[in-house]
């Protein structure tokens, strides 16, 4: 951890004095950053921050913290070289690639995707909306999920996306331009264009174009034969109730759909580190990467086909959205850019200040319940600011209720329910959460709970078919037959595509 107090913050400013506007906030006091310091020591002791921290002002590192563990099996902890899936920021990578071959004259934003893949179903598309978010194309979900389902053992990548939306062969969402809708295929449409126009894999180019220039030598695309010995494992909530993890490369549940969906670039799975993102904002800024103009023009805010600017209003409030970046200022001045991304396991946010040269990076390799806390609050005690305000959500009425099932019992849990379920102003109820939690309860051998709250489930959410599935797999693995049978009946009766709860319940009825 690096922690400047007064003295070498002093040196600091007078040494790079001619690079700081004299009108701008001083932003590193000695007392701003203790209170940063003591924001992650209240997250590391809470266990909700596991990661790397660092905030730069100027290129100038001015603090850097690792907390947590890289690999808790092992009981590896976190330092500066670690290195995390960065998921979506992942996007703002492949930007630059595009805008790197604009400013060769290699491609045009403006011209139709479809002159660099005429099988392209979507001819009226360009460039400028794939990178926009503004095309209105099917995204992965829509594309892929239900051929797994089919078909687990498939492995994509990005040259599948075309035959997929061929096959598909979906209405596009919206008129392209005339709606913003975030996209991930939009952004594996685009590594795919680097691929063709450049001659080369996504990750050469990457290393070749954008890694290398920048200095950042411990970045690489994942699945791409790299890996780094302080590569962390991503970690998920295994149960919720307990609070305890599972690395997602050993989830019987999410590694096979992680993995057969890696090929995936463009949009995601770039491995790096917070030094290494530091070099590439300093790589960006020093022009090593791109044009000053072709920067200034991927900060540009987006406006749709009417001429209303793209707004979005999301965990770090209203937002508009440029060329791979979300962008938000005061009054209209657009000086803060940043990221965010989510992948099973990872958390990871990247931010410029670009009116103060501040630069905010996290990354977190699990799911961490402080994670947005912690991007939050780092912005506004830099600056002093409440400019992103807390959040203050309500909390799970289920996740409570299940964790008093677990540790007090059902008496107990059933008098918390009954007494909480009318407070709408502090908690919420979700049947997808009361359900998933009851799964988790039998998966972890947890049979009278899980029974007690699947049939909660069955009670409160009396039209949901998947309640009743739920309920007799839980009543069938505690050998009640006749009661499970009843359950995929009805299951079945109410949602005929049900094809598992078919296939069980012709099962049980031989």
């Amino acid at each position: 951890m690096k922690n400047i107090c007064l003295p070498v913050l002093m040196i600091f400013l007078l040494i790079n004095m001619p690079l700081l506007s004299q009108n701008k906030p001083e932003l590193y006091s000695c007392a701003s950053v203790q209170k940063l310091d003591s924001l992650f020591t209240i997250l590391a002791r809470d266990k909700t921050f596991n990661g790397n921290v660092l905030v730069a002002e100027n290129g100038e590192v001015v603090y850097s913290r690792s907390i947590g563990y890289a690999d808790f099996e092992k009981r590896k902890s976190h330092t500066g070289s670690s290195a995390f899936q960065l998921a979506s920021v992942s996007k703002i990578f492949t930007t630059v690639a595009v805008l790197q071959l604009a400013e060769c004259g290699r491609l045009n934003t403006e011209e139709h995707f479809i002159k660099y893949f005429p099988d392209f179903p979507y001819p009226e598309i360009t460039i400028y909306q794939l990178l926009t978010h503004t095309s209105g194309i099917p995204d992965k979900e829509e594309l892929f999920f239900p051929v797994l389902e089919q078909r687990p053992d498939t492995i994509f990548n990005i040259r599948d996306i075309i035959p997929a939306m061929k096959s598909l062969n979906k209405p596009l969402a919206f008129k392209p331009g005339s709606q913003w809708r975030y996209n991930n295929m939009g952004y594996g449409l685009l590594a795919l264009l680097v691929e063709k126009i450049s001659r080369k894999s996504f990750g050469v180019y990457l290393d070749q174009h954008i890694f290398s220039p920048a200095g950042m030598k411990s970045s690489y695309l994942l699945y791409s034969g790299q890996k780094s010995p302080f590569e962390a494992r991503g970690y998920l909530i295994r149960t919720h109730y307990r609070g305890d993890v599972e690395a997602v490369d050993s989830s019987r549940k999410l590694h096979p759909w992680i993995r057969r969906l890696g090929g995936f670039v463009g949009c995601s799975n770039i491995v790096s580190t917070t030094d290494d993102l530091l070099k590439f904002s300093i790589a960006l800024n020093n022009g090593k990467l791109l044009k000053p103009s072709s920067v200034a023009g991927m900060f540009e805010p987006t406006d749709l086909s009417d001429g209303t600017p793209v707004f979005m209003d999301g965990e770090f409030g209203k937002t508009g959205y440029g060329k791979g970046w979300f962008i938000s200022g005061d009054a209209g001045a657009y000086d803060i850019v940043m990221h965010t991304g989510k992948e099973p396991g990872f958390f990871s946010f990247f931010l410029f200040d670009l009116h103060r040269g501040l630069t905010i990076i996290l990354l977190n390799n699990m799911e961490s319940p402080g994670f947005g806390k912690a991007c939050r609050e780092s912005y506004n005690i830099l600056t002093d600011s409440n400019y992103f305000p807390e959040k203050r959500g309500k909390k799970s009425l289920f996740q409570a209720y299940i964790k008093t099932l677990y540790f007090e019992g059902t008496d107990k849990a059933g008098a918390f329910l009954n007494v909480m379920k009318s407070d709408t102003a502090n908690y919420y109820a979700s049947e997808q959460e009361l359900n998933e939690m009851g799964l988790e309860l039998l998966n972890d051998n947890q049979n009278e709970a899980a029974l007690e709250a699947l049939k909660l489930c069955t009670a409160l959410y009396p039209d949901s078919w998947n309640t009743y599935d739920s309920y007799g797999k839980a009543l069938l693995l505690n050998g009640k037959r006749k009661e499970a049978i009843m359950m995929y009946r009805k299951s079945v009766e109410m949602n005929p595509k049900n094809e598992q709860g078919k296939k069980i319940l012709e099962q049980l009825t031989k």
